[in-house]
């Protein structure tokens, strides 16, 4: 191989000139490129070394140029790498595909005036002899290759310059609009942040509660705390305007919400609905404050009632409601238990009810369903209802310190055993009857020692003629049944009560008695002497009268309008303990006399009482009578209250 194939063959290896860059053809950009091709190959057609001649030589060859003419054919191209199919789509395919068939139609069109070219993106090229058609296949070949390199490093130069021109412009603009994408961020942040602040600062600063905050449904947005709280007080805890209806069926009843002491803690609930939006940092409450403006926030007030009286109001929806079963139940009348059998129907779902009773306040549907279930009669449970009733007598007793007395408390039990009580309930009736007893307390507080009632609050004595044997009698058996009765704090004392019945049946004598204005005889005359000395002892222990009445006859043993008639079954003498330790009425009978005591307890403020009676009309048939009741302290007056007007008639 001689050296120009050599350098060929170099020149075919070598790829210090290829380029990466892969660009599609155009027919105009070809015949631009062959132009300029053109122009080289006339500027540069001298210096060609030919068959060995210095480029210095003055003559031409003429056969040297005719050598530059060569005939290539489409089958013998090698295409060049800017000319490779690279991976398009079906569109830029065909394009590709179309410059390439352009490109070869004007390689054979202009073959004839092919000419030798001076290769310049290759250092190791050197000017090379180009042969006639009739050289070697393996010239040809390696002039073909020749060529094919000067198309592969001439053509793409001034293409890689025109990408790198449109990439810069495009990196340019890019740039540019991220510049300006970034500007407008931060003039929305710096806006936002300002709106923000300025939002947040209002919120923190206002007195009033952020826009879309209920209470139970109940709209609260830009009220003050104080508004707040006389909205919610007249919607919730109100009882007139928070009353709900329950029903089933045809069937209603109201509840209001006094009746179970319900209520609602509406103080609480402004607090969280004040402080939504307060209670976080700026960023945290702004978007507390735009969440609850958008989604609203309810907030639901605490709610409570007592127990008992909503088991009460259920028990009595419970008999009112048609349909419903009945459980057994049972009353004490007396000494007997009276038992009603229960039946079958609709039982209320007891939880599930009371639920819709709350759910029915706090909400604004003031309605409440009644829901029910079917059930079958329950058997009666004698010895749940005996564990229910019976109660073991206490005793009475009292302590010193602190001094305390405590009552006797009466026992009550099954008259009959279990089993006899088992027998009765066991036939099918809608009632039964179990007899009662009741439990005797071993220590009564009428029996307590002078330790329990270690003070004489006061005493006051009558006198009477002791020829009426049936008066003296009668007296003494009244005297009796008051003795010793002892009144607690807030209890009552009844005369008539304790002597019960008035009758020869119980010992009672016949005596003289006053009768529609008349002295007549009866059985208990002399008795109202009795609760007369009781009726001043009362006074003068400044206890309260609750119940008293005057003879029609003026008495002979107290002062006009200082007596108290009693007639069993008609007038009776009461009065009310309103100290604070108990009372104990002691009544003894003298010779002739009738004494009343009140025991118990002096306090640190003791008052001496007088009674004072004056008339203040009288005519031939009858008078009349004012009573007071003065208090004095340490000896002078400190009050005077009026007790009676009484109306006698004439003896």
């Amino acid at each position: 191989m001689d050296k120009i194939e050599k350098k060929q063959e170099n020149m075919k290896n070598d790829t210090t000139g290829d380029t990466k860059v892969f660009h599609i053809i155009t027919k105009e950009d070809i015949q631009n490129e062959r132009k300029k091709q053109a122009i080289k190959k006339e500027n540069n057609g001298n210096k060609i070394n030919v068959q060995g001649r210095n480029e210095n030589s003055p003559k031409k060859d003429v056969r040297d140029q005719a050598q530059v003419k060569k005939t290539v054919k489409d089958d013998d191209l090698d295409i060049p790498k800017f000319l490779e199919k690279p991976k398009y789509n079906n569109y830029q395919e065909k394009n590709n595909n179309k410059n390439l068939n352009n490109y070869k139609a004007n390689l054979e069109k202009n073959k004839s005036n092919t000419a030798p070219v001076k290769t310049t993106g290759n250092a190791n090229v050197q000017n090379v002899k180009v042969q006639s058609n009739k050289k070697p296949q393996s010239q040809i070949k390696n002039n073909q290759s020749a060529t094919q390199k000067v198309a592969v490093i001439e053509q793409p130069k001034q293409i890689v310059k025109t990408e790198t021109n449109y990439e810069q412009k495009d990196e340019k603009k890019s740039t540019k609009k991220v510049l300006v994408i970034l500007l407008v961020l931060i003039i929305i942040a710096l806006v936002a942040t300002i709106v923000s602040t300025v939002f947040g600062t209002i919120t923190m600063t206002s007195n009033k509660i952020i826009s879309g905050v209920k209470v139970n449904n109940i709209e609260l947005s830009k009220l003050t705390k104080e508004e707040a709280y006389d909205k919610l007080e007249q919607s919730l805890n109100n009882s007139q305007n928070n009353a709900i209806v329950v029903k089933r069926g045809d069937y209603t009843k109201t509840i209001y919400l006094d009746e179970i002491e319900g209520y609602f803690n509406t103080e609480q609930a402004i607090n969280k609905a004040f402080n939504l939006g307060r209670e976080g940092n700026l960023v945290q409450n702004n978007y507390k404050t735009i969440g609850t403006f958008i989604t609203k926030n309810n907030i639901n007030s605490e709610f409570s009632y007592n127990e008992e009286l909503l088991e009460k109001k259920i028990n009595e929806i419970n008999l009112e409601l048609p349909g419903v079963a009945l459980d057994a139940s049972y009353i004490i009348e007396g000494d007997k238990l009276i038992i009603k059998n229960g039946t079958e129907g609709l039982q209320i779902q007891r939880d599930k009810f009371k639920q819709n009773i709350i759910n029915a306040y706090a909400g604004t549907e003031k309605t409440a369903e009644i829901p029910v279930e079917h059930t079958q009669r329950k058997e009666i449970d004698i010895e749940a209802i005996h564990k229910e009733i019976y109660k073991e007598a206490v005793n009475a007793y009292y302590t010193t310190n602190p001094r305390k007395v405590y009552k006797e408390e009466y026992g009550l039990d099954f008259a009959i055993t279990i089993e006899e009580a088992k027998k009765i309930i066991s036939e099918n009736k809608e009632e039964y009857q179990i007899p009662l007893k009741k439990l005797e307390p071993q220590v009564k507080v009428s029996n307590l020692d002078n330790g329990a009632f270690p003070d004489i609050l006061a005493r006051f004595t009558t006198y009477y003629g002791t020829a009426d044997v049936g008066r003296n009698a009668n007296i003494a058996l009244a005297a009796k049944s008051i003795n010793s009765a002892v009144v607690m704090p807030g209890e009552t004392f009844s005369f008539n009560n304790l002597i019960g019945e008035c009758s020869t049946r119980t010992g009672y004598k016949e005596s003289t008695i006053y009768m529609n204005g008349e002295l007549s005889t009866g059985i208990g005359g002399g008795i109202c002497q009795v609760s007369t000395t009781l009726y001043n002892a009362v006074l003068r222990s400044n206890l309260e009268i609750v119940e008293r009445r005057n003879h029609s006859l003026g008495v002979t043993y107290v002062p006009a309008g200082q007596d108290a008639m009693v007639s069993i079954g008609s007038s009776d003498f009461k009065f009310k303990n309103n100290r604070e330790y108990p009372v104990k009425v002691v009544a003894y009978v003298g010779t002739g006399s009738i004494t009343c005591e009140i025991q118990g307890l002096k306090q640190d403020v003791e008052y001496e009482v007088k009674l004072e009676s004056k008339m203040i009309e009288k005519t031939d048939a009858k008078y009349k009578v004012e009573t007071y009741k003065v208090l004095y302290l340490n000896g002078k007056e400190v009050s005077r209250t009026w007790l009676s007007k009484d109306t006698y008639k004439q003896h």
